[in-house]
Protein backbone atom coordinates (compact mmCIF):
# COMPACT_ATOMS: atom_id res chain seq x y z
CA UNK A 1 0.00 0.00 0.00
CA UNK A 2 1.37 3.72 -0.84
CA UNK A 3 1.81 6.02 1.74
CA UNK A 4 -1.06 8.53 -0.19
CA UNK A 5 -3.54 5.54 0.77
CA UNK A 6 -2.37 5.34 3.84
CA UNK A 7 -2.88 8.53 5.03
CA UNK A 8 -6.45 9.02 2.98
CA UNK A 9 -7.32 6.07 4.94
CA UNK A 10 -5.80 7.68 8.30
CA UNK A 11 -8.14 10.96 7.74
CA UNK A 12 -11.49 8.88 6.64
CA UNK A 13 -11.36 6.47 9.46
CA UNK A 14 -11.40 9.41 12.05
CA UNK A 15 -13.51 11.40 10.33
CA UNK A 16 -16.37 8.54 10.16
CA UNK A 17 -15.23 7.52 13.69
CA UNK A 18 -15.18 11.37 15.01
CA UNK A 19 -19.09 10.98 13.48
CA UNK A 20 -19.80 7.99 15.36
CA UNK A 21 -18.63 9.52 18.36
CA UNK A 22 -20.66 12.56 17.97
CA UNK A 23 -23.91 11.28 17.22
CA UNK A 24 -23.76 8.72 19.69
CA UNK A 25 -21.84 9.58 22.73
CA UNK A 26 -22.15 13.24 23.41
CA UNK A 27 -24.85 14.63 25.23
CA UNK A 28 -27.42 16.97 23.00
CA UNK A 29 -27.78 20.73 24.52
CA UNK A 30 -31.47 20.97 23.55
CA UNK A 31 -32.46 17.85 25.65
CA UNK A 32 -34.96 18.20 28.27
CA UNK A 33 -33.43 18.56 31.98
CA UNK A 34 -33.13 14.82 33.91
CA UNK A 35 -36.55 14.17 35.47
CA UNK A 36 -38.71 16.34 32.89
CA UNK A 37 -40.78 14.21 30.70
CA UNK A 38 -38.80 13.49 27.58
CA UNK A 39 -41.22 12.54 25.32
CA UNK A 40 -44.01 10.52 24.32
CA UNK A 41 -43.23 6.76 23.60
CA UNK A 42 -43.46 7.11 20.24
CA UNK A 43 -40.89 9.99 19.79
CA UNK A 44 -38.56 7.17 22.23
CA UNK A 45 -39.09 4.56 19.71
CA UNK A 46 -37.88 7.34 16.75
CA UNK A 47 -35.06 8.31 18.61
CA UNK A 48 -33.84 4.76 19.35
CA UNK A 49 -34.73 3.69 15.66
CA UNK A 50 -32.46 7.00 14.56
CA UNK A 51 -29.63 5.77 16.69
CA UNK A 52 -29.69 2.59 15.15
CA UNK A 53 -29.66 3.51 11.64
CA UNK A 54 -26.78 6.09 12.02
CA UNK A 55 -24.73 3.11 14.03
CA UNK A 56 -25.33 0.66 10.96
CA UNK A 57 -24.72 3.56 8.14
CA UNK A 58 -21.39 4.10 10.49
CA UNK A 59 -20.24 0.64 10.37
CA UNK A 60 -20.97 0.56 6.00
CA UNK A 61 -18.88 3.58 5.67
CA UNK A 62 -16.15 1.89 7.53
CA UNK A 63 -16.77 -1.62 5.96
CA UNK A 64 -16.31 0.21 2.34
CA UNK A 65 -13.52 2.20 3.28
CA UNK A 66 -11.46 -0.94 4.62
CA UNK A 67 -12.46 -2.88 1.40
CA UNK A 68 -11.44 -0.12 -0.73
CA UNK A 69 -8.13 0.63 0.90
CA UNK A 70 -7.17 -2.67 2.01
CA UNK A 71 -8.22 -5.12 -0.76
CA UNK A 72 -4.67 -6.08 -2.21
CA UNK A 73 -4.42 -5.17 -6.14
CA UNK A 74 -2.42 -7.56 -8.18
CA UNK A 75 0.98 -5.91 -7.76
CA UNK A 76 -0.04 -6.42 -3.61
CA UNK A 77 0.13 -9.84 -4.55
CA UNK A 78 2.56 -10.65 -6.27
CA UNK A 79 4.71 -8.74 -4.15
CA UNK A 80 3.62 -11.01 -1.38
CA UNK A 81 4.26 -14.15 -3.60
CA UNK A 82 7.76 -12.87 -4.14
CA UNK A 83 8.39 -12.54 -0.66
CA UNK A 84 7.34 -15.70 0.52
CA UNK A 85 8.27 -17.93 -2.20
CA UNK A 86 11.09 -20.61 -1.56
CA UNK A 87 13.76 -22.76 -3.13
CA UNK A 88 12.75 -25.46 -4.46
CA UNK A 89 15.09 -29.14 -4.18
CA UNK A 90 14.80 -31.25 -7.46
CA UNK A 91 16.66 -34.68 -7.21
CA UNK A 92 16.54 -35.90 -10.69
CA UNK A 93 17.31 -39.64 -10.66
CA UNK A 94 17.93 -41.83 -13.87
CA UNK A 95 19.24 -42.90 -17.47
CA UNK A 96 19.94 -40.61 -20.34
CA UNK A 97 16.55 -39.43 -20.76
CA UNK A 98 17.25 -37.56 -17.19
CA UNK A 99 20.76 -36.68 -18.38
CA UNK A 100 19.44 -35.22 -21.43
CA UNK A 101 21.17 -37.27 -24.06
CA UNK A 102 20.33 -35.80 -27.45
CA UNK A 103 19.24 -32.09 -26.83
CA UNK A 104 21.06 -30.05 -29.51
CA UNK A 105 20.36 -26.95 -27.12
CA UNK A 106 22.13 -28.20 -24.17
CA UNK A 107 19.28 -27.34 -21.52
CA UNK A 108 19.31 -30.76 -19.69
CA UNK A 109 16.78 -32.57 -21.18
CA UNK A 110 13.33 -32.55 -19.79
CA UNK A 111 15.17 -32.21 -15.98
CA UNK A 112 16.05 -28.28 -17.26
CA UNK A 113 12.98 -27.59 -18.80
CA UNK A 114 10.49 -28.73 -16.27
CA UNK A 115 13.29 -27.14 -13.48
CA UNK A 116 12.25 -23.49 -15.55
CA UNK A 117 8.42 -23.82 -15.75
CA UNK A 118 8.13 -24.81 -12.06
CA UNK A 119 10.32 -20.71 -11.44
CA UNK A 120 6.46 -19.48 -12.79
CA UNK A 121 4.81 -21.09 -9.53
CA UNK A 122 3.63 -18.43 -7.09
CA UNK A 123 5.41 -20.64 -3.94
CA UNK A 124 8.61 -20.98 -5.84
CA UNK A 125 11.16 -18.56 -6.36
CA UNK A 126 14.29 -20.51 -7.73
CA UNK A 127 15.06 -24.32 -8.26
CA UNK A 128 18.55 -26.01 -7.12
CA UNK A 129 18.87 -29.02 -9.84
CA UNK A 130 20.73 -31.99 -8.85
CA UNK A 131 20.65 -33.85 -11.70
CA UNK A 132 22.04 -37.47 -11.46
CA UNK A 133 21.61 -39.16 -14.77
CA UNK A 134 23.46 -41.32 -16.14
CA UNK A 135 24.00 -42.81 -19.51
CA UNK A 136 23.38 -46.18 -19.46
CA UNK A 137 21.88 -46.73 -16.59
CA UNK A 138 20.06 -49.75 -15.21
CA UNK A 139 17.35 -50.32 -12.34
CA UNK A 140 20.07 -53.06 -10.76
CA UNK A 141 22.49 -50.30 -10.96
CA UNK A 142 20.36 -47.14 -9.24
CA UNK A 143 18.93 -50.15 -6.74
CA UNK A 144 22.35 -50.41 -5.28
CA UNK A 145 23.43 -47.23 -5.25
CA UNK A 146 20.17 -46.41 -3.26
CA UNK A 147 20.93 -49.18 -1.08
CA UNK A 148 24.50 -48.33 -0.70
CA UNK A 149 23.17 -44.68 0.87
CA UNK A 150 24.98 -42.88 -2.85
CA UNK A 151 22.17 -40.72 -2.52
CA UNK A 152 20.82 -40.34 1.39
CA UNK A 153 21.80 -36.62 1.72
CA UNK A 154 20.42 -35.90 -1.51
CA UNK A 155 17.30 -37.80 -0.64
CA UNK A 156 16.64 -36.25 2.63
CA UNK A 157 16.53 -32.73 1.21
CA UNK A 158 14.76 -33.38 -2.12
CA UNK A 159 11.50 -31.64 -2.23
CA UNK A 160 10.92 -33.30 -5.27
CA UNK A 161 11.98 -36.36 -7.51
CA UNK A 162 11.87 -37.22 -11.04
CA UNK A 163 12.46 -40.71 -12.05
CA UNK A 164 13.81 -42.30 -15.50
CA UNK A 165 14.18 -46.08 -15.48
CA UNK A 166 13.73 -48.71 -17.77
CA UNK A 167 14.94 -48.18 -21.75
CA UNK A 168 18.09 -49.80 -20.80
CA UNK A 169 17.13 -53.23 -19.05
CA UNK A 170 15.09 -53.58 -22.05
CA UNK A 171 18.11 -53.00 -24.26
CA UNK A 172 20.20 -55.24 -22.34
CA UNK A 173 18.02 -58.19 -23.43
CA UNK A 174 18.11 -57.02 -26.49
CA UNK A 175 21.95 -57.09 -27.24
CA UNK A 176 21.97 -60.17 -25.16
CA UNK A 177 20.25 -62.31 -27.87
CA UNK A 178 19.77 -59.85 -30.48
CA UNK A 179 19.00 -62.18 -32.94
CA UNK A 180 17.40 -64.82 -31.40
CA UNK A 181 14.85 -62.78 -29.02
CA UNK A 182 12.15 -64.65 -27.36
CA UNK A 183 9.01 -63.10 -25.57
CA UNK A 184 10.22 -65.57 -22.44
CA UNK A 185 13.22 -63.50 -21.74
CA UNK A 186 11.21 -60.42 -21.43
CA UNK A 187 8.46 -61.35 -19.28
CA UNK A 188 11.31 -63.19 -16.70
CA UNK A 189 13.05 -60.27 -16.94
CA UNK A 190 10.32 -57.94 -16.22
CA UNK A 191 8.91 -59.39 -12.87
CA UNK A 192 12.89 -58.90 -11.42
CA UNK A 193 12.61 -55.66 -12.41
CA UNK A 194 9.26 -54.98 -10.84
CA UNK A 195 10.94 -55.99 -7.84
CA UNK A 196 13.85 -53.53 -8.29
CA UNK A 197 11.47 -50.98 -9.18
CA UNK A 198 9.73 -51.14 -6.05
CA UNK A 199 12.95 -51.36 -4.02
CA UNK A 200 14.18 -48.16 -5.73
CA UNK A 201 10.86 -46.06 -4.73
CA UNK A 202 10.70 -48.24 -0.93
CA UNK A 203 14.55 -46.92 -0.43
CA UNK A 204 13.56 -43.62 -1.16
CA UNK A 205 10.54 -43.46 0.99
CA UNK A 206 13.19 -44.73 3.94
CA UNK A 207 14.80 -41.15 3.62
CA UNK A 208 11.61 -39.24 2.16
CA UNK A 209 8.89 -40.73 3.19
CA UNK A 210 6.59 -37.54 1.61
CA UNK A 211 8.71 -36.27 -1.34
CA UNK A 212 6.40 -35.95 -4.47
CA UNK A 213 7.85 -38.68 -6.96
CA UNK A 214 7.59 -38.66 -11.27
CA UNK A 215 7.93 -41.68 -11.93
CA UNK A 216 8.25 -41.17 -15.74
CA UNK A 217 8.07 -44.50 -18.15
CA UNK A 218 9.50 -44.48 -21.66
CA UNK A 219 9.25 -45.52 -25.12
CA UNK A 220 9.79 -47.97 -27.98
CA UNK A 221 12.56 -46.41 -30.11
CA UNK A 222 12.40 -49.34 -32.86
CA UNK A 223 9.21 -48.07 -33.93
CA UNK A 224 10.56 -45.77 -35.94
CA UNK A 225 11.93 -48.66 -38.13
CA UNK A 226 8.34 -49.56 -38.86
CA UNK A 227 4.56 -48.16 -38.83
CA UNK A 228 3.33 -51.47 -37.84
CA UNK A 229 2.95 -52.14 -34.23
CA UNK A 230 4.73 -55.03 -33.29
CA UNK A 231 5.21 -57.56 -30.29
CA UNK A 232 7.82 -54.99 -28.79
CA UNK A 233 5.48 -52.22 -28.26
CA UNK A 234 2.98 -54.57 -26.48
CA UNK A 235 6.59 -55.38 -24.05
CA UNK A 236 7.11 -51.64 -23.64
CA UNK A 237 3.92 -51.16 -22.43
CA UNK A 238 3.69 -53.94 -20.45
CA UNK A 239 6.78 -52.39 -18.37
CA UNK A 240 5.63 -48.92 -18.19
CA UNK A 241 2.61 -50.79 -16.61
CA UNK A 242 4.60 -51.54 -13.74
CA UNK A 243 5.81 -48.33 -12.85
CA UNK A 244 1.84 -46.79 -13.47
CA UNK A 245 1.24 -49.60 -10.79
CA UNK A 246 3.77 -48.68 -8.66
CA UNK A 247 3.04 -45.00 -8.88
CA UNK A 248 -0.89 -45.45 -7.89
CA UNK A 249 0.08 -47.64 -4.56
CA UNK A 250 2.17 -43.93 -3.58
CA UNK A 251 -0.19 -40.75 -2.34
CA UNK A 252 2.57 -38.92 -3.30
CA UNK A 253 3.63 -40.43 -6.35
CA UNK A 254 2.79 -39.37 -10.29
CA UNK A 255 2.88 -41.77 -13.10
CA UNK A 256 3.95 -39.83 -16.77
CA UNK A 257 3.05 -42.06 -20.12
CA UNK A 258 5.42 -40.89 -22.60
CA UNK A 259 5.73 -44.15 -24.89
CA UNK A 260 3.17 -42.50 -27.19
CA UNK A 261 5.28 -39.46 -27.86
CA UNK A 262 8.12 -41.04 -29.76
CA UNK A 263 5.98 -43.82 -31.54
CA UNK A 264 7.01 -42.12 -34.76
CA UNK A 265 9.20 -39.79 -36.20
CA UNK A 266 7.12 -37.74 -38.29
CA UNK A 267 7.03 -34.50 -36.29
CA UNK A 268 11.00 -35.08 -35.83
CA UNK A 269 11.21 -35.80 -32.37
CA UNK A 270 14.33 -37.99 -32.46
CA UNK A 271 17.90 -37.05 -32.28
CA UNK A 272 20.20 -37.87 -35.06
CA UNK A 273 21.23 -41.29 -33.58
CA UNK A 274 17.38 -42.26 -33.69
CA UNK A 275 17.04 -43.55 -29.96
CA UNK A 276 17.15 -40.57 -27.98
CA UNK A 277 14.93 -37.20 -27.93
CA UNK A 278 16.06 -34.40 -29.70
CA UNK A 279 15.29 -30.50 -28.25
CA UNK A 280 11.56 -31.23 -29.52
CA UNK A 281 10.99 -34.35 -28.31
CA UNK A 282 12.22 -32.85 -24.81
CA UNK A 283 10.21 -30.20 -24.92
CA UNK A 284 7.00 -32.71 -25.62
CA UNK A 285 7.94 -34.30 -22.54
CA UNK A 286 8.02 -31.46 -20.82
CA UNK A 287 4.82 -30.64 -21.79
CA UNK A 288 3.32 -34.10 -20.63
CA UNK A 289 5.49 -34.05 -17.78
CA UNK A 290 3.35 -30.54 -16.85
CA UNK A 291 -0.07 -32.03 -17.66
CA UNK A 292 0.25 -35.42 -15.57
CA UNK A 293 1.58 -33.17 -12.71
CA UNK A 294 -1.46 -30.83 -13.05
CA UNK A 295 -3.57 -34.12 -12.90
CA UNK A 296 -1.94 -35.19 -9.71
CA UNK A 297 -2.12 -32.35 -7.84
CA UNK A 298 1.52 -32.00 -7.90
CA UNK A 299 1.48 -28.35 -6.82
CA UNK A 300 -0.13 -28.76 -3.84
CA UNK A 301 1.74 -31.67 -2.72
CA UNK A 302 5.27 -29.41 -3.51
CA UNK A 303 3.42 -26.32 -2.06
CA UNK A 304 3.29 -28.67 1.34
CA UNK A 305 7.08 -30.03 1.22
CA UNK A 306 8.36 -25.89 0.70
CA UNK A 307 5.88 -25.76 4.32
CA UNK A 308 2.77 -23.70 2.73
CA UNK A 309 -0.29 -24.58 4.53
CA UNK A 310 -3.05 -26.42 2.31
Amino acid sequence: MSIWRMIVLSCLTVLVLSGCVISIDEPNPQAEPEGEHAGTEQDMKQDEQQTENEEKSSKNVLTQIFEHFFEPSPEDLRKIDDESAKQLQYLALGDSLTAGVGDEYSKDGFVGRLSDSLVAWPSISDVEVDNRGKRGRRSDQLLKLVEKGHYDEELQKAQLISITMGGNDVMKIVRQDLFNLKRDAFDKELKSYKKRYSKIVDGIRDKNPNVPLLLIGFYNPFSIVTNEANEFDTIITEWNKVIEDIAKKDTNACYVSVEDLFDSNKELVYHTDFFHPNAKGYDKMTERIKKAMEKCNMEQKINKELGFEE
